[in-house]
């Protein structure tokens, strides 16, 4: 960990992400002592960024609906979650410090929670530790830690970490199994919390879509969370298949968007300058964050970015508005894209030729329609971690339950 400050420190001279990231817990201690004292039942939520937010999200809004005096911490890693979020109505919104000797106590004294909820995948030593030491019951929720891999849970340091919480929350039934026969027994499969969420979108879409677009009708493709490597391959299909298309780049720096206009060889304009129906515009360009959940909505397609990279983004949203999807080669690790794959929901392409491949078949009668039902009912099938995981968490303090 020191190791990895100093590797921050240092590329903060040239890295605007990790300048934030230093100075947003540049005064941290006395940012924690501005807190107000506790009042009520008092949870700690920590999240790496803003995919693990919308994991962690549905619950800290279903356990306020239930008993909203319920005090929340929430805890964000990444600059990019944190400056997006630090205005969540139903939390106080904190930089989570780097785990470093003392910290961590430090920490958990000031904010005094009466129990922790971790997300996915993030698991901090110190913490967990200065927890154990308190007796304050700490959980994982939507954990997808998957056997056989290298970050495996009988990897013997992870091991030791995850023994540490007082019940794991998986995603998948297949891994339970191999997981328990490592030696564990505080597990138990609940689902993707984010499968709930994205349950709420479609009847959001009339409030939230901007009127601007409603005009222009549906559109052939709303590719979404896009990085250049799926644009380079997009802008070329685009041309050549003549799609009416909303591309959401997921880097929306005003540098990025020229680079992106820049690229294409349509017609395009920003949303944000977009101002009456232009038949011409082949490409509207989202400029902002925030409405990608509900655009999906108005497209017969939707292609996930970030397929080329470390892997694909949140394609929940656009299995939830009943779409087809596409992404690129690195998904395995997302297993609601795994098993759309093995089901005709979803496909992954490589290259320009199975990109269009697959929109060329997806645009024959029907084909697009039917893969649209099998991620809705998929959706609708795997619901229900939100339920599973707040009752826990409440039921675990008898003066709540």
């Amino acid at each position: 960990m020191y190791f990895f400050v100093l590797g921050i420190r240092i590329s903060a001279m040239w890295n605007p992400k990790s300048g934030q990231w230093l100075s947003g817990r540049k005064n941290w201690v006395s940012d924690l002592k501005k807190i107000p004292l506790k009042n009520d039942f008092r949870i700690w939520f920590h999240v790496s960024s803003l995919g693990e937010f919308e994991q962690a999200r549905p619950v800290i809004e279903k356990i306020k609906e239930l008993r909203s005096g319920t005090e929340i911490i929430l805890s964000f890693f990444s600059p990019s979650g944190f400056l997006q979020k630090r205005d969540y109505p139903y939390a106080t919104v904190l930089y989570l410090p780097a785990d470093l000797p003392g910290n961590a106590k430090l920490w958990i004294q000031i904010i005094d929670p009466d129990f922790a909820v971790f997300t996915k995948y993030d698991l901090w030593p110190g913490y967990l530790k200065a927890l154990s030491e308190k007796k304050i019951p700490a959980i994982l929720i939507s954990a997808n830690w998957i056997p056989g891999t290298i970050s495996s849970w009988s990897n013997p340091l992870i091991n030791g970490f995850l023994k540490e919480f007082k019940k794991i929350f998986l995603q998948r039934k297949d891994h339970l199994t191999a997981i328990q026969n490592l030696g564990f027994s505080n597990t138990q499969v609940s689902g993707d919390t984010r499968i709930d969420r994205s349950l709420e979108l479609p009847a959001e879409v009339e409030v939230r879509l901007p009127e601007k677009l409603k005009v222009f009708g549906h559109f052939d493709l709303v590719a979404g969370s896009t990085w250049p490597d799926d644009e380079e391959i997009l802008s070329e299909v685009i041309e050549q298949l003549n799609l009416k298309t909303i591309l959401a780049p997921h880097d929306v720096s005003p540098d990025n968007i020229a680079r992106l206009i820049k690229s294409l060889k349509v017609p395009c304009v920003r949303l944000s300058e977009l101002k009456t129906f232009d038949e011409k515009i082949k490409i509207i360009i989202v400029d902002s964050i925030g409405l990608l959940s509900v655009l999906y909505a108005i497209g017969e397609i939707a292609y996930i970015g970030g397929g080329f990279g470390k892997g694909i983004h949140n394609s929940l949203e656009a299995m939830a508005h009943g779409k087809p999807i596409i992404f690129g080669p690195n998904f395995q690790k997302f297993p609601e894209a795994v098993d759309m794959v093995a089901s005709q929901g979803a496909w992954s392409i490589r290259n320009k030729s199975e990109l269009i491949s697959v929109i060329t078949q997806l645009r024959l009668p029907g084909k697009k329609e039917e893969a649209g039902r099998k991620n809705d009912l998929y959706i609708k099938e795997h619901a229900g971690a939100t339920k599973i995981i707040s009752d826990y968490i409440l039921k675990s303090i008898p003066y709540i339950a």
